[in-house]
C-alpha cells in the first residue's frame, strides 16, 4: 500500500464533510423544531453509516435535543418524557464523568 504524499492521516467519519458536520451542529442548537428535527434524521443517518462508532457526544446532545422536540410537540405522556430525559441526562452525566476519571488515572 502507498503512503500519501501529504503525509496527512486519514479518519473515517460518518459526515460527508466538515460543511454537513457544521450545519447538523447548528440545526441541533436552533431554536426551530422542524431544522432540529432534520439535524436529529442526519445524525440517525450517520449512526446507520457508521453503526455503533458515532460519538458519544453527538448521540447524547441528539438524546437531548430529541427529548425538547417531542416534548415541545406533546407526543409523549409525562412518565416517557420523564424516561427519555433521564435517559439521556444519565447518559450525558457518565459521559463527563468517564472523561474526567480517564484523564486523571490514565
Amino acid at each position: 500500500m502507498k503512503k500519501s504524499s501529504s503525509g496527512k492521516r486519514r479518519h473515517v467519519v460518518a459526515w460527508v464533510n466538515k460543511a454537513e458536520w457544521d450545519q447538523v451542529l447548528d440545526h441541533l442548537y436552533s431554536k426551530d423544531p422542524a431544522l432540529q428535527r432534520f439535524a436529529l434524521q442526519r445524525v440517525s443517518a450517520w449512526r446507520g453509516r457508521y453503526a455503533h462508532n458515532t460519538p458519544v457526544a453527538v448521540d447524547c446532545t441528539a438524546d437531548l435535543v430529541r427529548g425538547q422536540v417531542l416534548d415541545r410537540s406533546g407526543q409523549l405522556s409525562g412518565d416517557d418524557l420523564v424516561l427519555l430525559y433521564g435517559a439521556a441526562l444519565v447518559r450525558f452525566v457518565n459521559l463527563i464523568t468517564e472523561s474526567y476519571h480517564t484523564f486523571w488515572y490514565s
